[in-house]
């Protein structure tokens, strides 16, 4: 009976183990679009609103990617920096993805040495800017300020952790239930 506890404790640690070395970098990676219209002009609807790329800005950890998708129908750059360089950065010093044609994509994965928020922009039309903000992936409080209710709220780097680690509790509670070392 002890050792079949034992093995069944083996396999269980095995999955969670495999489960968090992969899972977390298949679903943290996040997504950027390039709004259509957004190379109209410097007059353009998304310049105003401030979502020329969306989500802008958006939040990654180290290690987590970030892919820009081109739905506009000009061809656009993700470049870093800011066209004027104002921010000291050098302009392309983090990532450029090079001209980027319609439907087409760019990738890059951020590293600990770009913790800190990274400006971004189109070399093509300098009034498309977005921000990545790279941080620690641990959760943290926000203060959520409407209508004079202050209330923390969890930030998350992930939905998937969250529904990971239920799914691990609901695997160890079935097997334990099934093993009969769990009377519910």
């Amino acid at each position: 009976m002890k050792s079949k506890l034992i093995g069944s404790l083996f396999v269980i640690l095995t999955l969670v183990v495999g489960i968090m070395a992969f899972a977390p970098s298949a679903f943290a990676d996040q997504s950027v679009t390039i709004t259509k219209g957004a190379g109209g002009s410097a007059n353009a609807a998304c310049v105003t609103a401030n979502n020329c790329f969306t989500p802008n800005p958006v939040q990654v950890a180290p290690g987590e990617t970030v892919t820009w998708t081109n739905t506009d129908s000009a061809s656009h750059t993700v470049t870093s920096g800011k066209p004027d360089n104002s921010t000291g950065n050098i302009v392309a010093a983090v990532f450029d993805s090079s001209l980027l044609g319609p439907a087409k994509t760019f990738s890059h994965t951020f590293t600990t040495a770009d913790v800190g928020t990274i400006n971004y922009f189109c070399q093509v039309h300098p009034w498309m800017a977005g921000q990545v903000i790279v941080g620690t992936s641990a959760p943290t409080a926000t203060i959520n300020a409407t209508a004079g209710n202050n209330t923390a709220v969890p930030e998350f780097g992930s939905i998937a952790s969250i529904v990971l680690v239920i799914a691990i509790i609901s695997v160890v509670a079935v097997t334990a239930k099934t093993r009969g070392f769990l009377k519910l």
